[in-house]
């Protein structure tokens, strides 16, 4: 019989309240998604040029593939980690579905490839295999700081500032480079809100300044969002 809600202690800053009501709905990892998809749009947004159709596309895409795929395979492949929140979730049922949206993803930016640009291809291949292989942590190298800024931060920065304007300039490489560290900080945060690990006041101290980091992204999102669609 899996531990009450209550004597559970906090492995992740988002197993909380209505998140941990259903794997399915945990799986999706709203709170950080919705961050992943704020930098996206300050890419989009930051580019020369700025084509609502493309960052539609683009963010279907990392629904599908980040957001979707790589997550369900990580609660897969992280069984023991989530397994006494969740002790009735169909572990090959959500890692069918994780694998499914990922080619979905990858299909979408098929369809962008051929629309905007061949070379787009390079990001989708590359996404692909970070969504699919980081949950499982294979290779190695894959699943580290540097992994996780290149997988979650400076790609998707890249390819969404890329398919824009269908060129790379120093402006994008920057803005990549820049966000790639900012998601390894939020990611070292959330680390540090393990209850098991670490002590209540470094848990707490870490939950308020991932609170601050998202309301940021959050905002700056949303405004240069605004800014271009106005």
């Amino acid at each position: 019989m899996a531990m009450s809600e209550t004597a559970l202690p906090l492995v992740e800053p988002d197993l909380v309240g209505v998140w941990r009501k259903n794997v399915w709905w945990f799986g999706l990892r709203w709170p950080f998604s919705m961050v992943l998809f704020s930098w996206v749009t300050v890419a989009s947004t930051l580019a020369p040029e700025f084509h609502l159709d493309r960052y539609l596309l683009t963010m279907l895409a990392g629904f599908f593939g980040l957001v979707i795929g790589a997550h369900y395979i990580d609660i897969t492949a992280s069984k023991d980690k989530y397994l006494p929140y969740f002790p009735k979730m169909n572990r090959r049922a959500i890692r069918t579905v994780g694998v499914l949206a990922v080619l979905a993803g990858m299909a979408v930016g098929v369809y962008m490839s051929l629309l905007y640009s061949l070379w787009f291809l390079v990001f989708v291949i590359l996404g692909g295999f970070f969504a699919l292989f980081y949950p499982i942590e294979k290779p190695k190298w894959l699943h580290t700081y540097p992994g996780f800024g290149i997988a979650w931060g400076f790609m998707p920065v890249l390819a969404s500032y890329y398919i824009q304007g269908t060129r790379i300039d120093l402006l994008g490489v920057g803005l990549a480079v820049f966000l790639g560290i900012t998601v390894v900080e939020m990611h070292h945060m959330a680390v540090l809100t393990n209850e098991k690990e670490y002590g209540t006041e470094l848990t707490k101290n870490a939950r308020l300044l991932l609170k601050i980091h998202r309301t940021a992204a959050y905002s700056i999102g949303l405004l240069l969002l605004i800014s271009r669609l106005v």
